[in-house]
């Protein structure tokens, strides 16, 4: 027998029908706004698409579109978890980033009928059998305003089945380091559209992180990236550093460059390895006597190889201040500098004096130099002397903002005004002393003709010739100077 429910009953259960509705509907709000698609959530349009791109590596690529926000992400993949993990990681703390701006810009979005976008693309390359190179840039933009830029990058090692750390592929060490480093430092400076944007404090906090450097590694090039505002303003955008392969492959692991069929000549290796201060360079005794010879204005296509001559057969180093524009015209003789192993330094572009320009033209003089010496020679040129010892705080700012100390000289040899090899002989002989930066220029035959008793009076004094960076490493020199060397 059913009993009726009198009229205070049926009031207590539509209080309680109505209390109960009112819960559900906070909770489905609730969810509705942590979510950062609208209410309309079954509109969504997701799309999958798996893809093979080398034996081994495979590509997902999910697209989607809300009224909120659209989103391509692709995503490399192998069947290691330990090599996937920490691709995903990345990739999903890109994609946590962009929720939380869209859920913080939900509604400006709606009022203003923009839609947030986030675009993650990973370009694949082939370094060697199951050896492959993930470079990622992530774009995301949650409001009207700028989007922001992220750069990742790995390197895959399949037969390993690992991923490949710094050390796997460079012999770090801390002179290696310091070389890469000035490489990078070089590289960014002497890009005349980024230079400017270039914050110097960062960039040391980035350069002094080896740890955390994004790079990658090809046949032709190892690339250094630097997320958007890491090192520079956001005019500047993501950075990347491209380092050929014939400039840094002097530091790559043996092992590794066997791998990649990066060819390591014995003879090459040796020489390259001298020139670039790594722990195989033999070290200056601080007890020694070191002469720097350098030599400006070059190359000439007669001096210059003369010199080079007489410094072998006197196994001696020097320096020379290379002008762009005798690069330009005799880049062969430039390149023969280069491969005898000696140093070459920036003595800009035209011979220009340095103090009646401003700051953009002196810039130009150095970098326009500098691009020129690289390409022919394949070193860049770290040290800068400006012309005629000219300088003043511009030219200053220049060498500190490029990484190029400013080299002057203790002793003149005032071959330019003599012409004479014996006064040339006589000037250096009177003036110099352990630590000596001297002045020469390989542009008068009169200068090739005093070298050969030059250095022999320099080595019967007990002197060893060396470059102007290896007496910079025994004095432990830092920053845009000037320098001038030692005087007696």
């Amino acid at each position: 027998m059913i009993r009726r429910i009198k009229l205070p009953g049926w009031i207590v259960i539509i209080l309680l029908l109505a209390g109960i509705t009112f819960g559900i509907n906070q909770v489905v709000a609730k969810v509705l706004e942590e979510s950062p698609e609208t209410n309309d959530s079954n509109e969504a349009k997701e799309k999958v698409t798996e893809s093979s791109v080398y034996p081994g590596l495979n590509i997902r690529t999910v697209t989607k579109e809300t009224n909120l926000y659209t989103l391509a992400v692709s995503q490399p993949y192998t069947e290691k978890s330990q090599i996937n993990k920490p691709i995903n990681e990345w990739v999903d703390k890109q994609k946590k980033e962009f929720t939380t701006g869209v859920k913080k810009s939900k509604k400006m979005l709606k009022k203003n009928g923009f839609r947030a976008h986030l675009n993650i693309q990973a370009e694949t390359e082939k370094i060697a059998d199951k050896i492959y190179s993930l470079q990622f840039q992530a774009y995301q933009i949650t409001s009207g305003a700028n989007g922001m830029t992220k750069m990742k990058s790995f390197v895959i090692d399949l037969n390993q089945n690992k991923l490949l750390q710094l050390d796997d592929v460079f012999r770090l060490n801390k002179n290696s380091i310091q070389d890469i480093q000035k490489m990078i430092r070089n590289k960014l400076h002497s890009n005349e559209k980024i230079s400017f944007y270039i914050f110097d404090d960062e960039l040391e906090k980035a350069l002094n992180k080896p740890n955390n450097w994004k790079w990658s590694i090809s046949h032709k090039n190892v690339t250094f990236y630097f997320n958007e505002y890491e090192i520079a303003a956001g005019a500047a955008g993501a950075i990347k550093v491209e380092i050929p392969i014939k400039e840094i492959k002097p530091y790559l692991n043996e092992k590794f460059a066997k791998k990649i069929n990066v060819k390591l000549p014995e003879k090459e290796n040796k020489k390259e390895e001298k020139e670039q201060h790594t722990d195989d360079y033999a070290k200056l005794d601080p007890d020694g006597k070191y002469v720097a010879l350098t030599f400006d204005d070059g190359p000439h296509p007669e001096v210059t190889p003369r010199i080079l001559d007489t410094l072998k057969k006197h196994d001696a180093k020097a320096t020379f201040f290379m002008l762009g524009s005798q690069v330009e015209y005799y880049p062969e003789i430039a390149n023969k500098v280069e491969e005898a192993g000696h140093e070459i330094g920036n003595h800009t572009m035209n011979h220009q004096d340095l103090t009646t320009l401003g700051l953009p033209e002196i810039k130009k003089e150095v970098q326009n130099s500098s691009h020129i010496i690289e390409n022919a020679t394949g070193q860049t040129p770290s040290l800068l002397r400006p012309p005629y010892g000219a300088w003043n705080d511009n030219v200053k700012q220049v060498a500190k903002q490029m990484g190029r100390p400013m080299i002057m000289w203790s002793v003149d040899s005032l071959d330019w005004k003599s012409l004479n090899a014996k006064a040339v002989n006589k000037k250096v002989m009177a003036n110099v002393a352990p630590g000596s930066i001297v002045l020469l220029h390989d542009i008068n035959s009169s200068t090739a003709d005093a070298l050969p008793r030059l250095l022999t009076s320099l080595e019967q004094q007990g002197y060893q010739m060396v470059t102007v960076s290896q007496l910079f490493e025994l004095w432990d020199k830092k920053g845009a100077g000037p320098y001038y060397g030692k005087v007696d």
